[in-house]
């Protein structure tokens, strides 16, 4: 590392040259200690003033000049204050810190919680760690989300066995999906998108609620949901995981990984899965959850140097659903099957360089994909076709004016879909084009004391142009304020588009004999978004503990509402003539009351409204207004043994007028449905190489046992298995092992 210190401190005078403005004389410095390591968070002061800078991620910190020799001050955790001497001619400085501080020894026996609220980031973040996820069986994103209370997993329909998110109330669809902080699998890909990136894939799950960054474009009304995946270099180098249900269900990862000549490294993922059963446990005739195949690969090539960083990606898969009516009713003659059939390809890639002409605060990156996605569904007398091809491309430079105290962050970005869409033999097919360029300016107030920033204010926006609906223009406020380094106050406001996808958003509503009745150029979303966090550690006899408010409200000026009251045997697709809102309450209560025993308590309100036709102002469909989480997690101290328990507690949810239908089709399908808990158990067992984890889901066994109205007459237009708010598959046990040669 050193070569890379030299560097920095001999273009130092160069760079500080080319960052003052007119006028203002600034001292550079890093900060390392005496093995060359950078010190990240050192508070640097001039003696006997206020006047200070905190280093950033690489050690980096700038200062007024003096005009007369002065001294610097700097403080660092476990090493006693260095006293440096400037030089009026001295406009750059190498600072080693030299020095631990005497102290007696101390045994570490607690750790972080495994979901958590950064004290650091600007924005509402809740990041949920590798090992949280090891606490379910987390077969894929869509089900990772068992042990968390701000994103809730919803049913899609009683025949495809889709599962769906909500945040702050509203669906999935208005928070924008990234993988690596790039947007993907959206379009006709939306239904599945989740189930398309296995748990072990995943190196953790990134939840930004509100309005967010500005830099992955103008969509995440609701907030943003990243998965991370494992890289290459630091993953194992063989992993395997196995596992079965008794839903039938069996599934194979393996991770194969290398590191090449130099900085290289690549890495294979690979998973295959399939679900072969004939369950019926609520005893309708239809399979709780189609049979379904899924072979699933990621190819990863990894560049990475102290200046530049590179990575290639490729990913195909393919994933077959079938299921439906068991048997034939004898007075009606076939069945009424359920068969999809989607097909992906997609190619992305990254290229980033530091220290752009000799100035370490200077950074490039580059991030592009390309994808071809192909479905085919058949739902009965339903068909819907669809082939989407995409592309991606941004650029993005960060740099700093003054100080560190500011940057500033310029990204322009191209978003191409090609669309070729049937349902019914009706053309949906479109094109949509949107150039864009965005701007993100960040303001940290340092605080000597602290060590980090008491104060941080980021203010973003965009101008998109699109093909189909003209000029877009995305303002974005984040603001985060410390009282201390434990408690933190943040703030939100913003707006975002998005383009609806009517059909492969509402997928579930083929999965009926209802015809669908779109209106005339229907358009796009748009929303204002505002949001307050507060969070605050602590500790009780020593142990952790932690508690977050979250309080967000989402207008919206432009909606498209899908209205499945207005008639039992038709669905309105019409744009918003009225009020649309959402107001959402989420508490979190985090503890860890003796080493090694964690507990969660999460409690969630929502109240969700829009205006439907009539001007009726109402609580959409399927959305609980009161939710709430228990997680108690225990690990042995020798870390041997996981014991992992959650429970979800679902509240009252609306359900569509079905006052219209006949009684015999509806008799057990009253206006909003009960309150109902799902308990879910796992243990853990773990060896140098291999580990072992046992669990049941739905313990209790509920289940929503009338899932589909109809259900005896599958031709009559009153047949519906889209109103799905439990799930209808009782108990579920699994079995799985993870073993890695070289240890886990």
């Amino acid at each position: 590392m050193k070569p890379f210190f030299f560097l920095l401190f001999c273009l130092s005078p160069f760079l500080l040259l080319a960052q003052q403005p007119a006028g203002i004389s600034r001292l550079y410095g890093i900060v390392t200690n005496e093995k060359e390591e950078l010190l990240i968070g050192a508070t640097v002061s001039w003696a006997g003033s206020r006047q200070g800078a905190v280093t950033d991620t690489l050690g980096r910190f700038w200062l007024p000049r003096r005009d007369t020799a002065d001294t610097l001050v700097v403080k660092y955790v476990g090493y006693g204050p260095a006293r440096v001497q400037v030089l009026p001619h001295e406009d750059s400085l190498w600072i080693e810190v030299t020095g631990i501080t005497t102290i007696q020894e101390v045994t570490i026996t607690e750790e972080g919680f495994d979901t958590r609220v950064s004290t650091l980031e600007t924005r509402n973040v809740e990041r949920i760690q590798r090992n949280e996820l090891r606490k379910a069986p987390c077969c894929n994103l869509s089900e990772s989300f068992q042990t968390n209370g701000a994103a809730d997993v919803t049913y899609s329909n009683a025949l495809t066995g889709v599962k769906e998110i909500q945040m702050l109330g509203l669906r999935g669809i208005y928070s924008q999906f990234l993988v690596e902080n790039r947007p993907t699998l959206g379009g006709i890909a939306t239904p599945f998108a989740f189930e398309y990136i296995p748990g072990t894939w995943l190196d953790g799950i990134q939840l930004a609620k509100g309005a967010s960054t500005v830099k992955n474009g103008n969509a995440g009304i609701s907030g943003q949901i990243n998965a991370e995946i494992v890289k290459p270099h630091l993953d194992k180098p063989v992993f395997v995981n196995v596992f079965t249900s008794t839903e039938g269900r069996g599934e194979l990862n393996l991770h194969l990984n290398k590191k090449g000549r130099g900085k290289l490294s690549h890495g294979l993922l690979a998973h295959a899965s399939a679900v072969e059963n004939k369950w019926d446990m609520n005893g309708d005739n239809f399979y709780d959850a189609p049979n379904r195949q899924q072979l699933n690969g990621l190819y990863r090539l990894f560049y990475e140097s102290p200046a530049m960083c590179a990575q290639f990606n490729v990913q195909a898969l393919t994933d077959r659903r079938q299921g439906g009516q068991i048997r034939p009713i004898d007075s009606i003659p076939g069945l009424f099957t359920v068969d999809q059939q989607n097909d992906r390809l997609e190619l992305w890639g990254k290229f980033g360089r530091e220290g752009l002409s000799g100035k370490p605060y200077n950074q490039w990156g580059n991030m592009m994909s390309a994808s071809w996605h192909r479905t085919h569904s058949v739902f009965g007398a339903n068909v819907y076709d669809a082939t989407q091809r995409s592309v991606y491309w941004q650029t993005l430079y960060q740099t700093i004016f003054g100080t560190t105290d500011h940057t500033i962050v310029l990204a322009p970005s191209v978003q191409y879909d090609d669309i070729d869409e049937t349902v019914n033999q009706g053309d949906l097919s479109r094109t949509e084009f949107v150039p864009g360029a965005m701007v993100e300016y960040t303001y940290s107030h340092p605080d000597l004391d602290m060590g980090v920033p008491d104060f941080v204010l980021v203010l973003g926006g965009r101008v998109d142009w699109n093909s189909r609906f003209g000029w877009f223009v995305t303002p974005r406020l984040s603001a985060k304020y410390n009282f201390s380094t434990e408690s933190i106050l943040r703030v939100s406001a913003g707006r975002g588009f998005r383009s609806a996808n009517l059909i492969a958003e509402n997928i579930s509503l083929l999965a009926s004999n209802r015809p669908l009745y779109f209106a005339s150029s229907p358009g796009y979303e748009t929303a204002w978004n505002y949001g307050v966090n507060f969070t605050q550690n602590f500790k009780i006899a020593r142990r952790n503990g932690s508690f977050s408010l979250d309080l967000y409200r989402t207008d919206f000026q432009r909606q498209i509402l899908v209205d499945v009251d207005q008639s039992p045997t038709a669905v309105y697709f019409y744009p918003l003539d009225g009020q649309s809102f959402s107001n959402s309450l989420l508490a979190t209560l985090q503890v860890t009351p003796v080493a090694g025993f964690d507990a969660k308590l999460a409690y969630k309100w929502n109240d969700v409204r829009a205006t439907y036709a009539g001007g009726v102002l109402r609580t959409p469909p399927l959305v609980a207004k009161h939710r709430a989480l228990l997680t108690l997690d225990y690990t042995t101290p020798g870390k041997k043994w996981m014991f992992n328990t959650n429970l979800q507690l679902v509240g009252p949810q609306r359900l569509p007028d079905n006052s219209q239908i006949p009684h015999e089709y509806t008799h057990d399908f009253p206006p909003q449905s009960p309150t109902y808990a799902l308990w879910s158990a796992q243990v853990t067992r773990s060896w140098k190489k291999l580990e072992l984890y046992i669990g049941s889901e739905n313990i209790t066994g509920f289940q929503q046992h009338q899932a589909i109205i109809a259900v005896n007459d599958p031709r009559s237009p009153y047949f519906n298995g889209s109103q799905l708010w439990a799930p209808v598959m009782g108990t579920v046990a699994y079995l799985g092992i993870r073993f890695s040669p070289s240890g886990l």
